[in-house]
């Protein structure tokens, strides 16, 4: 149950920081980008997409406290592809994890996953 828990608490405080410091520095400055309609529009709602997954994966690891033991999976599955995209972005993109840290911080909640799931 802890394990969970934490996991939970982590992928809400990571759902705060993309929604309230990533609304100001990145989903603002979408809309104000100088791309034509479709483009900015398109990675603006994609960052809308993603605040709604950061929350999900949170009230998932939740229930996962409770009993819920297939939204806990759920949750690790789109943490570890959270973690696998942030890795091959990283290399894709030549930038360093101080530059692009996102798939780093869903390393402790997927580990966490996983001791909640042999605990």
């Amino acid at each position: 149950m802890i394990p969970f828990l934490i996991a939970s608490a982590l992928s809400f405080l990571w759902a705060a920081v993309h929604l309230f410091v990533g609304g100001r520095d990145t989903a603002a400055p979408l809309r104000a980008a100088p791309l034509e309609l479709a483009p900015r529009a398109t990675v603006w709602m994609c960052w809308h997409f993603v605040s709604v997954t950061l929350v999900l994966m949170g009230g998932f690891f939740l229930a996962a406290a409770f009993g819920e033991t297939a939204l806990g999976l759920a949750a690790t599955m789109l943490a570890g592809a959270f973690v696998g995209i942030g890795l091959w972005a990283k290399g894709e993109m030549d930038v360093s994890f101080a530059e692009l840290p996102q798939g780093w911080l869903f390393v402790p909640v997927a580990i966490l996953r996983a001791v909640g799931l042999l605990s």
